[in-house]
């Protein structure tokens, strides 16, 4: 499937796998997709908004007020424009706020006001993701209609080895080509 022309809203949250989403951008961006990147304050501090603008060629989103940028509101006019929304990584935190219908960033305001496909990948420590809350926010998400790119198993940032590290780049464009193949086409 072509992504090119395609709007592609990617959500980095903080994590050290941030790393990893500016790969999965710069793949994005070679296969032809619009990318806007949206950055949590935390995500800023492991990976800076200079690699996102450069990869994209467009600002990096981070403020949810920025009347100068985005008049109606980011959450708004990033939401109207994406045909979908991938959150990688997606933290404890992020996914604790998709559960919950928490919106107190950029990020998981555009989530909640996303009409589009919403695609996360989730990333922490093993200890984080073997537990019940964690798992508990992982169902609820996918209940409530948003896509999992689950996360493999293998060396963690931490030093150890177990589940919880982010999908690589390539899976999580080939879900994001099956996403937007099953989905309509937005104008």
């Amino acid at each position: 499937m072509s992504l090119a022309g395609r709007e592609i809203v990617v959500g980095v949250s903080g994590g050290i796998a941030a790393y990893k989403a500016a790969a999965l951008t710069s793949l994005l961006v070679q296969r032809g997709a619009g990318v806007t990147a949206v950055l949590t304050s935390a995500a800023r501090r492991f990976v800076g908004t200079a690699t996102f603008a450069a990869l994209t060629g467009r600002p990096v989103a981070s403020r949810t007020f920025d009347p100068t940028a985005y008049p109606l509101g980011a959450h708004i006019e990033l939401a109207a424009r994406a045909e979908i929304v991938v959150v990688a990584p997606a933290t404890a935190d992020f996914l604790a706020k998709a559960a919950h219908g928490s919106a107190d960033d950029l990020l998981s305001t555009l989530a909640l006001c996303a009409e589009c496909p919403v695609l996360v990948a989730p990333a922490m420590n093993a200890a984080m993701w073997s537990k019940p809350a964690v798992q508990r926010n992982v169902r609820q998400v996918e209940a409530d209609g948003l896509g999992i790119v689950a996360p493999g198993t293998g060396w963690l940032s931490c030093r150890q080895q177990g589940a919880g590290r982010m999908a690589e780049p390539d899976e999580i464009v080939a879900a994001i080509e099956s996403v937007l193949a099953a989905a309509p086409r937005r104008p």
